[in-house]
């Protein structure tokens, strides 16, 4: 079956999400460990080309790190895409954040399984825009 927009799971694929950003954003890191996957793998491509690639434990690290100081009472995010099936869902969706360091708008690609009962991101595509993001 082919993941649609209009699938039951799409709210909860969404839900998911909204919880990582409002627990990344009010500081409750301990919400990565549950929702990244054990096999997660991250890309992050920076405005000058870099591209970056973690798994799990290095990408919760790049996280606390950059935005270990940061507390967005009023997290910014606009969903572009929600679908899912059964068992995976994918969101393509903007964010403004210091994730890369500096407050900035990033494009995200994020796919995520359903197993062991809960929603987990397998696979996270960040990309940095030019421009920083106004306040």
């Amino acid at each position: 079956m082919a993941m649609t927009e209009n699938h039951a799971n799409a709210a909860s694929v969404q839900e998911t999400l909204d919880g990582l950003i409002h627990g990344v954003s009010g500081h409750s890191f301990e919400v990565l460990n549950n929702l990244y996957h054990r096999d997660m793998q991250t890309y992050v491509l920076l405005n000058d080309g870099t591209l970056m690639r973690n798994d799990k434990s290095g990408f919760m690290a790049f996280i606390k790190e950059n935005m270990g100081a940061l507390k967005d009472d009023n997290p910014w995010v606009k969903y572009h895409l929600v679908e899912a099936d059964d068992t995976h869902g994918h969101i393509v969706v903007s964010r403004k954040n210091k994730a890369t360091g500096r407050y900035q708008l990033i494009s995200l690609s994020i796919d995520f399984v359903f197993e062991d009962g809960r929603w987990q991101i397998t696979r996270e595509i960040i990309m940095t825009r030019d421009q920083a993001a106004d306040a």
